[in-house]
């Protein structure tokens, strides 16, 4: 079987599962194609370029993000995306990109393919599934809702209420496992010891801080920790804008002897998980459930729209927190280094995330499922 597995370039967050899946589909014996949306299947490089600008946007100015995404999210809004982006000529690309790749079936992971591509099919008359992953597992845009998708994939119960509540037919929406990168799969399983060891960091209380690839995130934590001197380490991942690094400079003239470790983009984030007692920072579904894989907690520090529905969530389950004041978060920190009774806590709440992770049960989901459409399309 061959799948076509779409993102839109706009973070980490969609091509994240869909490279997944796409790994997953081809360690099976089938065949992948990974590609972007606008300008490799709809052959405009100025939508990817705006989406893409947009994004970084909204990253930097979470007020605008929470007022632009909260009138947004309506599934009237997703006539309004194809009136902008979606015209004849982009309907000519798709069939160019069709002919030459003929796929049994279309996943896009953003919710702007899964609105905009079912419609290229339609006008081509086309007999193929198009589906639509939720990445956020517990909402979705309603900008993203849809009449014409074959299926919409979400990692959990509450967001196939979710999605039905906003508007898709009940009937297309299916519970699946959260398609995490094989790399955490298939990674040597390290206590923390080992894990420091491996990565030459000291064998003490570990905070891991993910600045993400744009490297947006604010070094006020370390102060707050170092002030309190608590007796730990924090390791910095992902870039690093200037303003950041010269925010890096002045801390460690403040406190230099503050055992800060910055590695940068790094290939074995799992590792780094595995060294840490807690992580932090902006994430998305992504970062929070890979820490989950590995048994960590996760302190989501801003907040976007969609994310506000984690903060219930993690309050019910016990796995992380929701917390944008920086002595807050220092709070949660000092007091899961210092109470036994709490890493116990979230430690046993991990067994019980009604959360299934694992990408290859996903992949043959999606396979049977594309078996049942076109078995029901050779009986009609």
């Amino acid at each position: 079987m061959k799948g076509a597995f779409v993102y839109v370039d706009a973070g980490k967050g969609h091509y994240i599962p869909a490279k997944a899946l796409s790994d997953s589909f081809i360690a099976s014996g089938n065949e992948a194609i990974l590609t972007e949306l606008f300008e490799d299947i709809l052959g405009t490089s100025f939508w990817k370029a705006f989406v893409r600008k947009e994004w970084r946007f909204m990253l930097k100015h979470p007020w605008f993000e929470a007022r632009m995404d909260a009138s947004s999210d309506t599934k009237k809004s997703s006539d309004i995306i194809r009136f902008l982006t979606f015209h004849k000529r982009h309907i000519k690309a798709f069939e160019r990109w069709y002919e030459e790749n003929r796929p049994d079936f279309i996943l896009s992971t953003n919710f702007i393919g899964g609105v905009l591509l079912p419609y290229a099919v339609k006008a081509l008359k086309l007999n193929i599934p198009v589906y639509q992953y939720c990445p956020d597992v517990i909402d979705s845009p309603g900008s993203g809702i849809c009449d014409l998708l074959t299926k919409v994939y979400i990692a959990s119960e509450k967001g196939k209420e979710t999605l039905i509540r906003k508007g898709q037919k009940p009937d297309s929406v299916s519970v699946c496992a959260f398609p995490i990168r094989r790399q955490f799969i298939s990674c040597q399983k390290l206590g923390k010891r080992e894990a420091r060891e491996k990565l030459s960091l000291l064998d003490k209380f570990t905070v891991l801080c993910a600045f993400g690839g744009e490297g947006i995130g604010s070094i006020e934590l370390l102060y707050e920790l170092s002030r309190r001197n608590m007796d730990y380490q924090a390791v910095i991942i992902g870039g690093t804008s200037e303003s950041t690094e010269r925010e890096f400079e002045k801390f460690s003239k403040a406190y230099p002897s503050a055992a800060v470790f910055r590695r940068g983009y790094v290939d074995n984030v799992e590792d780094y998980i595995q060294a840490c007692d807690i992580q932090i920072g902006k994430g998305g579904a992504n970062s929070m459930f890979e820490a989950v894989y590995l048994r960590r907690p996760f302190i989501i520090t801003e907040i976007l729209y969609l994310y506000r529905s984690y903060s219930k969530y993690l309050d019910t389950y016990k796995i992380g927190w929701t917390e944008s004041d920086v002595v807050k978060q220092a709070d949660i920190i000092e007091q899961y280094q210092k109470d036994p009774a709490l890493q116990a806590e979230v430690e046993a709440a991990f067994d019980k995330l009604p959360v299934k992770i694992d990408v290859d049960a996903f992949r043959d989901q999606i396979i049977e499922d594309t078996k049942l459409f076109y078995k029901a399309g050779a009986l009609s």
